[in-house]
């Protein structure tokens, strides 16, 4: 959030967590369903995407105001979610073979993106901070897929260091970190002279197990959110 503190999607206990910057809860609360990604959409305001598994997904839009976590409005989906990222008043939800954009007033959302060759073929998503990038993981073919803003495939990266890839995360710099789930690992994939090249940041050594999500913070770290885990993995960078 725009103050340093955090919102959690509690995924297995069905709740929403706020953390302050020292990573202590100050406050919680109760979603319908099993809440998935999260993405700020305001200084003091996120989105989540809820999923009971019924095909009755949605997203919730909350604030967070005097240290608790408000809910304000829930947009009802006709599909499936996973993945959520927030850009220019625009919500970008992932169903696991598509893409679909909102904008923050529910409506009906259009089509960017499908491939279903495959499950969790289009997994999560993050945007870069100009709006004109989309990237998205491939879970079981081990690609980070850039798009458009139009949802044209711009690249297809796969590389040894790229398995089993789940959250994409950019910083407002337009650095790219990927959080590799079955590998333990964390990457960054840099661009330059239209050449995409993946290193690995941190894995197993560094108290990784199964990462799910990565976000970038202002003392230059990353923070890595893992399955079936308690804790939650800060990595200082160089």
């Amino acid at each position: 959030m725009s103050n340093g503190e955090f919102l959690l999607s509690d995924t297995v206990n069905s709740k929403l967590k706020l953390l302050n910057s020292s990573y202590q809860v100050m406050s919680t609360s109760d979603v319908p369903d099993w809440p998935q990604d999260v993405c700020s959409t305001g200084q003091r305001e996120a989105a989540v995407t809820v999923n009971d598994n019924k095909d009755r997904d949605e997203i919730l839009l909350v604030r967070v105001k005097a240290g608790k976590i408000e809910q304000m409005k829930t947009i009802k989906l006709h599909h499936s979610s996973a993945g959520l990222a927030h850009h220019g008043g625009q919500l970008y939800v992932t169903t696991g073979t598509a893409l679909h954009v909102y904008d923050m007033a529910g409506g009906q959302g259009r089509q960017l993106y499908s491939d279903k060759n495959g499950e969790n073929t289009v997994h999560r998503c993050a945007v870069s901070p100009d709006g004109s990038r989309i990237y998205i993981t491939n879970f079981y073919k081990h690609r980070l897929i850039t798009l458009n803003k139009d949802g044209t495939t711009l690249s297809t990266l796969t590389h040894p260091e790229l398995r089993h890839p789940v959250t994409p995360h950019v910083t407002a710099q337009g650095h790219v970190f990927v959080t590799c789930y079955l590998q333990d690992t964390v990457v960054q994939v840099i661009e330059k002279n239209n050449q995409q090249t993946v290193t690995t940041l941190a894995g197993e050594k560094n108290g990784l197990t199964s990462p799910r999500s990565v976000c970038f913070i202002s003392n230059n770290s990353l923070l890595v959110s893992q399955l079936n885990n308690n804790n939650i993995v800060e990595l200082k960078l160089k």
